[in-house]
Order: C-alpha cells, then structure tokens, then sequence
C-alpha cells in the first residue's frame, strides 16, 4: 500500500509555514471526525450516508497524492451507493494509514 506524501502541501504552501501547519492542523481536526460519522452510518447500514461521508475523504486522500488509495477510495463510494462492502476492507487500512501519519506531520 502507498504512503500519504505531503508533497502537494509543500508546493501549495511555497515556503509559508503558518498555512502549512494550519492545513494540517484542518486535517488532523477533521478526519477523524468524518470516520466517526462514516462508522456510524455504517453501524446504522446506511451505505448512501456512509458513501457521502467517503466522498468527501476521498478529497482528503488526493490531497495526500495516493493516486491507488483515491481510486479504491472512489470504487468504495460507488459501490457503497449500491449497498455493497466490496472495498470496505481497504478502505479501512487507507484511513488507518492516514490517521496514524498526520500526528507526525506537526513538525
């Protein structure tokens, strides 16, 4: 599996510190929220909920150029508008994954 990269941030930031750490501070803030409520829609089935709450993640992990984890991440979507778990496995490790990187990101 690929790791989350913050390539992009460090082009998008262009040397500024301040908008750097405040993105990431967003990021750290706001994605373990939305897994909160992606679990929950998925411990009450509701797949159209959960596909939302996905679609915006998904956003989260192009920002962190996982170009294999985007897709699983959009096939997971799909497939969850349809009621189906196809991907629910990788979509889990990816979070996973990006979770327990961003708290190294403060430096």
């Amino acid at each position: 599996m690929e790791n989350p990269s913050l390539n992009y941030l460090q082009n998008l930031a262009n040397g500024n510190d301040q908008f750097k750490s405040k993105i990431i501070q967003l990021l750290i803030d706001e994605l373990p929220q939305e897994f909160e409520r992606y679990n929950q829609a998925m411990d009450s089935k509701n797949y159209f909920w959960a596909s939302e709450i996905v679609h915006k993640i998904k956003h989260k992990i192009a920002f962190f150029q996982m170009e294999k984890s985007y897709r699983i991440t959009e096939d997971h979507e799909n497939s969850l508008r349809e009621g189906k778990l196809k991907y629910q496995v990788e979509f889990i490790e990816i979070i996973t994954k990006i979770l327990n990187f961003l708290p190294n990101c403060k430096n």
